[in-house]
């Protein structure tokens, strides 16, 4: 016996039509047909009497009418329930480095709020490696990190690509190629290692060279960026983010060799954590990420 069966029945015997009970359930007058004829041959006996024009039912059919009822009912709560614990509501603590939150974020956050106003997003802005740490022990439910996710609990999707460069203060006047010989020579203000940057950052080092003793290792962007403008080193930084301070001449492009590599950004969430509010946050970042904005307050 199925639910499909029981609906065709009860319609057809509720409506007396079984022409009508099948525009009901938005199925063939001969789908509704055979479902019936199939609850029929389960039970060993007909439901309706079709000897008459009008189908009726018979003494088998009215007395399961009503236990078809409440099995049916039972049905439509169950579906009422699901319905309402899938709901996209409450607090999703949402991680965040500072590039994102200085771009994308916040246009991701009144989309959230516009399209599921029930659901709020509680920001947590931190580094990756921490962020990672967050969410497996689940203090934070999602998270977008620079790199990918290094823990095995943890799902992760790459978002997108961003391209960094060595940058550095007029008043430093770098000239000439950055390369293994040129480096030692200058003060460098480097992330630090819980950042998502750090080991890309040292990979590149591997390739040219110690930066001497005038290493400034620092967990903030913001403050690499502060250090930067004000001629305290050369840092390498993003490079469509920094567009208005390279516009205002705060800061300068430096050419090195190699290029500095471009650095993926990842979302990263718990592997066991289906809730409906994470599934829909994931779906919507995906489009939602875009790091080449300028923060506003730079305009």
């Amino acid at each position: 016996m199925t639910l499909k069966q029981l609906h065709a029945f009860y319609w057809a015997a509720k409506l007396g039509s079984f022409a009508i009970a099948a525009e009901r359930l938005s199925i063939s007058q001969s789908s509704l047909s055979k479902r019936i004829a199939e609850l029929e041959s389960m039970l060993g006996a007909p439901v309706f009497d079709r000897s008459a024009r009008r189908a009726s039912l018979t003494v088998l059919g009215a007395a399961i009418l009503e236990d078809a009822q409440k099995m049916l009912a039972l049905e439509a709560a169950l579906r009422q329930k699901t319905a309402t614990l899938n709901k996209v509501q409450g607090i999703l603590r949402f991680g965040i480095g500072e590039l994102s939150a200085a771009t994308w974020f916040s246009k991701f956050v009144g989309h959230i709020a516009r399209t599921h106003p029930e659901l709020v997003i509680e920001p947590l802005v931190s580094q990756a490696r921490s962020m990672e740490i967050e969410v497996e022990r689940g203090t934070l439910d999602c998270a977008v990190i620079a790199g990918r996710a290094s823990r095995q609990r943890l799902g992760s999707q790459v978002l997108c690509s961003v391209a960094f460069c060595w940058m550095a203060s007029p008043r430093l006047n770098v000239r000439g190629v950055l390369s293994s010989r040129s480096l030692p020579r200058h003060p460098v203000i480097a992330p630090n290692a819980l950042s998502g940057q750090a080991q890309s950052f040292e990979e590149l080092l591997s390739v040219m060279g110690a930066p001497g003793d005038r290493l400034i290792r620092c967990n903030s962007l913001n403050a690499i960026v502060e250090l930067a403008v004000s001629g305290v080193g050369i840092a390498v930084l993003p490079e469509r983010h920094m567009q208005p301070l390279l516009r205002r001449k705060l800061l300068v492009r430096l050419k090195s060799e190699p290029k500095v590599p471009s650095l993926e950004y990842s979302l990263i969430w718990r592997r066991d954590d289906s809730r409906p509010s994470v599934s829909t946050v994931k779906e919507i970042v995906t489009h939602a990420v875009d790091f080449n904005l300028a923060s506003p307050i730079w305009r």
